[in-house]
């Protein structure tokens, strides 16, 4: 088994430094070029499934290596990114600005009608036991977000929710699962080897 989970190529509100959370929008073209190395980079894995989340920008990510392989995208809501509020389509130091995080404290959950922390563990954590029950003795491709992907590390690796993975994901990066005698293990984090080409422009 092998899930090789993706964290989606650069969206135009990633250019831009907001965050999108639930907000669907487009990739930029430095994101589309990302979705095709990606799918270049996979031609020679035997993927039998694609997955991506909800939002557009996952799915016209895992669309160019669904196409390699002659597959549809199936649409996933467990691999949505969290709803991040009224933090949604604004930059970072007006989030800090609004909302002063104590120490320790999970920051979604300070943000009013941002998804809270434990319902998006619960939910990440359910459907990647799914997809790693589905997808037993086969690969699949799986393209989310950024705050998915990092529930889902924690999951695999047995984390606490208040202990992060202190990685910043890299947009069309790969993550991989792979399973083991003790179950799954991830065997690659951030690898974007196929993305060194790229430039902006």
């Amino acid at each position: 088994m092998t899930l090789i989970i993706v964290r989606h190529a650069q969206s135009e509100a990633n250019a831009a430094g907001l965050f999108t959370g639930s907000m669907d929008v487009a990739l930029t073209d430095l994101g589309r070029r990302q979705a095709e190395a990606l799918a270049e980079r996979l031609s020679a894995r035997p993927i039998t499934a694609v997955y991506a989340s909800t939002l557009q920008r996952a799915q016209d990510t895992a669309r160019p290596t669904a196409a390699r392989f002659g597959l549809e995208v199936e649409v996933l809501e467990t691999l949505r990114e969290a709803g991040l509020g009224e933090a949604e389509g604004l930059a970072w130091p007006e989030v800090r600005r609004r909302w002063t995080l104590g120490e320790g404290a999970r920051w979604a959950d300070a943000i009013p009608g941002a998804e809270r922390g434990d319902d998006v563990r619960a939910r990440v954590a359910t459907g990647i036991e799914l997809l790693l029950e589905r997808h037993r003795d086969d690969v699949a491709l799986c393209v989310s977000h950024a705050g998915t992907i990092t529930h889902a590390i924690q999951h695999v690796l047995g984390l606490p929710l208040e202990q992060g993975v202190r990685v910043p994901l890299q947009h069309a990066a790969l993550n991989v699962v792979e399973w083991s005698e003790r179950g799954p293990v991830l065997v690659a984090l951030n690898d974007r080897c196929h993305l060194e080409a790229l430039t902006e422009g």
